[in-house]
């Protein structure tokens, strides 16, 4: 009555896990605040946009910068229906990649009612074993969850050029995600030290949560089995 999850249990709740958390918290860090804190941990406060309707030069600050920031992740969370016109400051192609952009988080967003349904019906289950059964999935899914995430961070610690080209690889195979940093202000806007900012806090967050959430479910399952023990 009392079994341990098997491990396809585990692994099944541990990708609903992941799935449901690594987007939510990708779609709370891709705020305005995280993209300010990260510049200036990095000393940018300011770039030089390229005007591309004269050919000069546009020297942004921090303000002008988060702005410009708020506009695109607006856009690509589905905030606002239509992107930043091109011309100005940004060219066809940078706009038709954000319009991909765009598509891969609607199509993420599925995956959080997703991966909440996977858990909801692997603790269903468990549950009709036992309370305990129950969170010890709870437990073992989220340490799975957590070590998994944190190996994949390992890995782009290590190799974060090629694990960042390899994401853009398979989610855009059409190609259009590379920019000369000489022309392009998107790069300027997002340069390497803000895409190594929130993928690390997306990662070291999902990994804090994984945590929280094992360390509730030991906890309730410590105070059930003292609770069984005690009325046997």
């Amino acid at each position: 009555m009392n079994a341990s999850p098997g491990k396809i249990e585990i692994a099944l709740f541990a990708v609903g896990l992941a799935l449901a958390g690594l987007v939510l918290l990708a779609l709370l860090w891709s705020g305005v605040g995280p993209y300010a804190d990260m510049a200036r941990a990095n000393g940018a406060d300011r770039t030089t946009f390229i005007d591309h309707t004269t050919g000069g030069h546009v020297e942004m600050e921090l303000g002008p910068l988060v702005e410009e920031h708020r506009v695109w992740s607006t856009y690509v969370t589905g905030g606002t229906g239509d992107p930043p016109a091109p011309g100005r400051f940004y060219a066809a192609d940078e706009i038709s990649h954000m319009e991909d952009v765009r598509r891969v988080f609607d199509g993420a967003k599925l995956l959080i009612p997703a991966g909440f349904f996977v858990m909801a019906i692997r603790m269903q289950r468990a549950r009709t074993r036992s309370a305990e059964a129950m969170l010890r999935l709870i437990r073992d899914g989220a340490v799975a969850a957590g070590i998994a995430v944190a190996a994949i961070g390992i890995v782009a610690a290590f190799a974060f050029e090629q694990a960042f080209l390899l994401f853009h690889q398979v989610f855009f195979p059409q190609g259009n995600f590379l920019f000369d940093p000489a022309t392009s202000n998107l790069v300027r806007l997002y340069p390497d030290w803000y895409w190594q900012g929130i993928t690390f806090r997306i990662g070291l967050s999902f990994i804090a949560v994984a945590a929280a959430v094992a360390l509730a479910a030991s906890i309730a399952l410590r105070r059930a089995r003292s609770t069984r023990l005690a009325s046997a």
